[in-house]
């Protein structure tokens, strides 16, 4: 198919996108009902001219006129502000309080309020670069005008639905609070800026639809995570030096074990300044050291978008596993590709695990991953860290080559191929095992590794 058709498919598809979802809003589902009546009776006195027919045609056409032209005449002026948690999750209803106030000239009755997402049609980069999942297997008319893929990629980014919530009555400067809620469908970040006011005409069959005032608010949608036990890996904290952590230690802090007489070359921070003013020499606290095992999670980006699926199972993995390492205990670094190799840190006195999944939920696929510099970073770390967890979207060399440097540098790892469940992967060139984890059945290969 030429570039020229494609690219006139786009601008079609997305014009034409624009004008049904802006059609739908303003007709009710009664409206369809009664134009689709009109056409019909219209067409019926034309084939069959009868004067019950001419009748029926004129009092629905003008119920049709009254009705728009009574919607057109409603207006208001409202102003909103929504009392939203910081985080939501994928799968759960989110629940939020909004406050109206009436800024208009009239009282306001018999009105709706409905949240909507981000817009959801892709560019025009990522409409003509990718492939719908079983694209090749569909008819030649429907390869040739992709009808299919931009409704799937439009489905696909879709951050939530939300439905019309009834507003109470509000006279003029007048305030009311309702609860409005909706289904987050997607993880990432969500840009809370397109509420809008429904104000329906008396009949029910057109409303006149216009956009609220209102304050940008901003929603965290945090990956799905699965029911998972954790993994028994090496490595737990100590109060002496030796064991199985010592190879890898980090996150260095003190515990308090006794006093003792000061000595020369003690920090003058750790005097007891009460034991010194009662002995009358100086007394220091003394503390032994702790260190903690550092974990490592690499997360793979470089998946193409019609695996867009199983890079959302890879990220719901990553945060999963996430949540189930001790953070108190140990310390945690993401490290990941997007837009260059990067390192995200959490454990005691660095930053809490809801930081990463921040991060994770405002993760990209990633279309040209540099593989050596993500090489460099791991081995960078590899040194410092007691076992290594590797979240992988796909196999080839640069994966293979990846894993077996890690598993030269004596890590620990544990390595999972997220796939879709009719992909058959050859492992070639991998000297470790990996565990295979099909899409829709996360939780059975989760369960697997418990007790590794």
């Amino acid at each position: 198919m030429s570039d020229k058709l494609q690219r006139r498919l786009f601008h079609i598809y997305n014009v034409g996108s624009l004008f049904v979802f802006g059609t739908k809003q303003r007709v009710s589902p009664l409206g369809w009902l009664l134009l689709g009546g009109a056409f019909s009776v219209g067409f019926m006195c034309v084939m069959y001219p009868r004067d019950t027919l001419f009748r029926l045609f004129g009092i629905l056409v003008a119920l049709i006129i009254v009705a728009f032209f009574a919607a057109l005449s409603r207006r208001s002026k409202v102003r909103v502000r929504r009392h939203m948690p910081a985080y939501g999750t994928v799968g759960e209803i989110l629940e939020y309080t909004v406050e109206s106030s009436n800024s208009g000239r009239f009282n306001l009755t018999n009105y709706y309020l409905q949240d909507l997402a981000p817009d959801p049609r892709p560019s025009k980069e990522l409409f003509l670069n990718s492939r719908e999942p079983g694209e090749e297997l569909r008819n030649a008319f429907d390869r040739r005008y992709l009808a299919y893929r931009w409704m799937w990629m439009t489905r696909r980014r879709l951050l939530f639905k939300s439905k019309p919530m009834m507003g109470k009555p509000l006279t003029v400067g007048g305030k009311a609070s309702f609860q409005m809620q909706f289904s987050p469908l997607r993880r990432g970040v969500i840009q809370m800026d397109r509420m809008q006011l429904i104000l329906p005409d008396p009949t029910g069959v057109f409303q006149r639809v216009s956009v609220v005032q209102q304050e940008a608010d901003t929603l965290i949608v945090l990956p799905k995570r699965y029911t998972f036990d954790g993994i028994n890996f090496h490595g737990q904290s100590r109060n002496q030096l030796g064991g199985e952590s010592t190879s890898s230690l980090a996150g260095q802090s003190g515990e308090f074990v006794s006093l003792r007489e000061y000595r020369p070359g003690d920090p003058p921070k750790h005097i007891h300044w009460p034991s010194w003013g009662k002995s009358g020499k100086p007394i220091i606290k003394e503390y032994e050291e702790i260190f903690f095992p550092r974990y490592g999670l690499i997360l793979d980006t470089a998946v193409r978008a019609e695996h867009e699926d199983v890079f959302e199972e890879a990220i719901s993995i990553a945060a999963t596993f996430a949540c189930s390492v001790d953070t108190e205990q140990a310390l945690l670094d993401l490290m990941f590709v997007q837009q260059g190799a990067r390192v995200h840190t959490v454990g005691k006195n660095v930053e809490r695990v809801d930081k990463m999944l921040e991060v994770l939920a405002g993760l990209d696929m990633e279309s040209k991953p540099d593989w050596e510099e993500l090489r460099k970073m791991v081995l960078s770390h590899s040194d410092s860290l007691t076992t290594c967890f590797v979240v992988l979207c796909g196999w080839d060399e640069q994966r293979a080559q990846l894993i077996n440097r890690l598993a030269a540098s004596g890590v620990q790892l544990c390595v999972l191929l997220v796939k879709s469940g009719e992909e058959s992967v050859l492992l070639d060139g991998c000297r470790e095992p990996i565990v295979e984890i099909e899409v829709g059945r996360v939780e059975a290969g989760l369960s697997a590794l418990t007790g590794h």
